[in-house]
């Protein structure tokens, strides 16, 4: 069964407007970096992680594979929330029409 051809362009999107939100998320954000050494690597990791689900999420919308791109930038997302919830990020989601 082939997709609609306007869910897959409305997927899209959605996609790019996600990944648009968080290339200024990453562009924005203000580091609080933990003072523990150990936190530090740990925190470095996760955005490190996160840049890299980042490329793998625009690779993925530019071959199509729209559901892996998806995942892609979800896991970014979470990685990056994470540490904002825990005080090392400070940024805001702004989405762009």
């Amino acid at each position: 069964m082939m997709p609609d051809r306007n869910y897959e362009e409305e997927a899209r999107k959605k996609l790019s407007r996600y990944i648009s939100a968080t290339d200024r998320v990453f562009a924005d954000m203000e580091r609080s970096p933990p003072s523990d050494g150990e936190l530090l690597k740990r925190m470095d990791e996760n955005i490190s992680l996160s840049k890299i689900y980042l490329s793998d999420s625009k690779y993925y919308l530019e071959k199509g594979d729209l559901v892996t791109a998806l995942v892609c930038i979800a896991y970014c997302e979470g990685l990056i929330d994470a540490c904002k919830n825990l005080g090392w990020l400070k940024y805001e989601w702004t989405f762009s029409e």
